[in-house]
């Protein structure tokens, strides 16, 4: 597979950021979650959990956990790594199991979606009213205003997608946008707790250009996450659900049977 030279310069530098050399990997892990094990002089395991987690494994034995969010180009870096030849140890390709899958939609209602667009409808008319006041510094409470309502009618289309499967396709709906995904373009899926708790979880996934692409699932109910990924599997993806479905979020000491 070929890369770009600015996808290769990304990834040089989140390699150099970390002091690893390309000829220091031996293979890596993408999208699962990393234990480390605890230490002699720290007992605490800081597990790593959530979207984007790169593990390198060195071939000293070592390894090295890096977070990958949107912005740190999470498949210039892939693309890179299997440019390289560097193994990817948890991808495991499938094969279509079943003939026919049925079309079911999972989606449920959302307190936090009707509560952001409560609060996009109320900045959105507070600042009208505040530009349209006879006063001259309207324009300041106004500006606040409409830049609140934009950035939660932004979290509306992106934060709360629900999900559809079909026999040909995994079909991503969110405010004002469908996207869909055919399986055979599908190389993997994870599914994970977000690491911002309102959030509750996230759909990670990986297409066959090893192109990266993140989904806030909240109207999507975490006890069916296992069940889509089974589903997934069965049309020939390999699909994971990384969270314990009986938890609210990762940190959660309380667990609901």
């Amino acid at each position: 597979m070929e890369v770009t030279s600015k996808e290769q310069k990304r990834a040089e530098l989140l390699l150099q950021s970390q002091h690893i050399g390309l000829h220091q990997i031996k293979s890596f892990s993408f999208m699962k979650r990393y234990h480390q094990i605890p230490r002699k002089s720290n007992l605490v395991a800081k597990d790593k959990y959530g979207p984007g987690i790169l593990t390198l494994h060195l071939k000293d034995g070592k390894e090295k956990a890096i977070y990958l969010p949107p912005f740190r180009h999470p498949s210039s870096v892939i693309r890179y790594l299997v440019s390289q030849e560097i193994p990817f140890d948890n991808y495991s390709p499938r094969e279509r199991a079943v003939a026919e899958i049925p079309t079911e939609t999972y989606r449920r209602p959302s307190l936090y979606m009707f509560w952001f667009f409560v609060l996009f409808l109320m900045f959105l008319i507070l600042g009208y009213y505040s530009i349209s006041g006879n006063v001259w510094w309207g324009f300041i409470p106004a500006i606040i205003s409409f830049a609140l309502s934009l950035f939660f009618i932004s979290m509306l289309m992106t934060r709360f997608c629900y999900l559809t499967l079909d026999n040909d396709d995994l079909i991503i709906h969110s405010v004002g946008r469908t996207i869909r995904y055919p399986y055979q373009n599908l190389r993997k899926v994870n599914f994970d707790f977000a690491r911002e708790q309102n959030f509750t979880h996230v759909m990670e996934l990986l297409d066959n250009d090893y192109r990266y692409r993140l989904f806030y699932i909240g109207r999507v109910s975490r006890k069916k996450l296992n069940e889509i990924a089974g589903h997934l599997q069965q049309a020939g993806v390999d699909a994971t659900c990384s969270l314990n479905d009986n938890k609210r979020f990762f940190q959660d000491t309380h667990i609901s049977h």
